[in-house]
């Protein structure tokens, strides 16, 4: 596979994702939003220097989206107790339970609206592929 081919998979990729937990329209999160709120998801308690460090996104743009996200009721930001001067985060437990509602979602409508040329039979095998590349992927990372 050459490094292009890759880069359009990962495109699609994400477009059938995003489609899949219905992050589509005028409410999507954007790609530096969903990968603060991933990241605090899978690091609750984390600092803003900690997210900044393991999603590569600026200091400034980090603190600027967990800060929207509170305002909105989707984070809190807390002071933290040992060192005053960083804050915790954590996602609030309705936008939780909610993102995990999205997330458990099946991604066969979403595949029939980005490949409406396969047959059943095909994305039924493309969903059992995707599977397991995702999970010698995080086998790898781990």
């Amino acid at each position: 596979m050459r490094a292009a081919d890759l880069h359009r998979l990962a495109r699609t990729l994400r477009e059938i994702a995003l489609t899949s937990t219905g992050n589509t329209g005028a409410d999507q999160v954007n790609a530096g939003e969903l990968a603060v709120i991933e990241d605090v998801s899978r690091n609750p308690g984390a600092t803003i220097s900690d997210v900044t460090r393991r999603t590569g996104l600026a200091q400034s743009l980090v603190s600027r989206i967990t800060h929207r996200m509170a305002d909105a009721g989707i984070m809190q930001v807390r002071p933290d107790e040992k060192d005053r001067r960083k804050s915790r985060l954590e996602i609030e437990p309705s936008a939780r339970a909610m993102f995990r509602t999205r997330a458990d979602g099946s991604i066969a409508s979403a595949l029939v609206a980005h490949a409406p040329k396969l047959s059943a039979a095909q994305r039924k095998e493309l969903t059992r592929h995707l599977a397991e590349a995702e999970r010698l992927l995080r086998e790898g990372q781990e």
